[in-house]
């Protein structure tokens, strides 16, 4: 009796088995924006992405392409140390190519196996690892603390200590490690406070020393914002449509300097907008005066509409 002859008298069962495992899931960031404004250019820089950069990836670090989500990857390692290094060369490459920017999250834990066909994975350690995909930050990977101690001197050191966080639909806080911020404006987050925040996106300039203004200027107004009991201040690379965005830049102008701002609404309308400055001479000494008067402009502002975004 032939193998198609066997086929139609039993139903062949789909078996599954559990096994430690390294879960890896990256997300192209603005991918729906991107096809929206050009569908052919997208998909092939998609295209271009998987060939030179994906492929050669996972074989150089054993990596197992599991499924292609369409604007993202999941894929499997054996190795949290090579998942790790092949996530970083991700990211220096799509930096430098400028084509496509990318989150990535990763948790080692048990993973039950499906061996299909096709081949699958589920369980807590992809939802942990797709949940740390969602709160990293453009450009960025995202890491659990198992992942983090099997990994080496020179590549722990680019890791920041971010702290337990709770992950929606995840029971236990989860300790994760960054290579940057973490975007906690994600919807893959559980915050404290369920009302909007005032998320900052970090100044920006040209220049060392403006560069060095924008982030001191950045800080400090998260001190003074998150001093307003009743709303939280954030950092954010990429700010939340669900809360105001503060948005600012700052330009050297002749022997001055100037900051403008944009205050905005949940939702994305402009809010509120001004500009300030001071001596180029003073610059690395007034960030915290500059600070505390613009988070009182911003708090007046908010003030007025407060309650129609609860």
């Amino acid at each position: 009796m032939s193998y198609y002859q066997l086929a139609g008298r039993f139903k062949f069962r789909r078996t599954s088995m559990r096994s430690l495992g390294v879960i890896f899931l990256a997300d192209i960031v603005g991918y729906s924006k991107m096809m929206a404004q050009d569908e052919p250019g997208t998909l092939e820089k998609l295209r271009n992405f998987t060939k030179e950069v994906i492929r050669p990836t996972l074989e150089k670090h054993n990596g197992n392409m599991i499924k292609s989500l369409g604007d993202g990857w999941l894929i499997e390692f054996n190795s949290a140390s090579n998942a790790v290094n092949c996530a970083m060369e991700w990211q220096e490459i799509s930096k430098s190519q400028g084509q496509l920017s990318l989150r990535v999250g990763i948790h080692l834990g048990d993973v039950e196996h499906e061996e299909g066909p096709p081949p699958d994975v589920y369980g807590d350690t992809v939802n942990i690892a797709a949940r740390l995909e969602s709160i990293a930050e453009q450009g960025d990977v995202a890491i659990s603390t198992s992942a983090y101690l099997c990994l080496d001197q020179n590549q722990a050191k680019v890791f920041n200590n971010c702290g337990k966080q709770t992950l929606k639909n995840i029971a236990t806080p989860v300790e994760v490690w960054s290579t940057g911020r973490l975007n906690v404006g994600s919807k893959g987050m559980d915050r404290d406070n369920d009302g909007p925040a005032i998320a900052i996106k970090p100044f920006t300039g040209a220049g060392a020393e403006v560069a060095s203004f924008g982030g001191d200027l950045t800080n400090d107004l998260a001190k003074y914002l998150d001093q307003k009991d009743w709303i939280d201040s954030l950092i954010q690379q990429n700010p939340s449509e669900d809360d105001y965005q503060l948005i600012g830049s700052i330009t050297a102008n002749g022997p001055n300097f100037d900051v403008d701002i944009v205050l905005k609404a949940p939702g994305g309308k402009t809010l509120w907008s001004g500009n300030t400055g001071g001596p180029l001479s003073q610059m690395a000494l007034v960030s915290d005066t500059v600070a505390d008067q613009i988070s009182n402009a911003v708090f007046l502002e908010i003030m007025k509409v407060k309650d129609k975004f609860k």
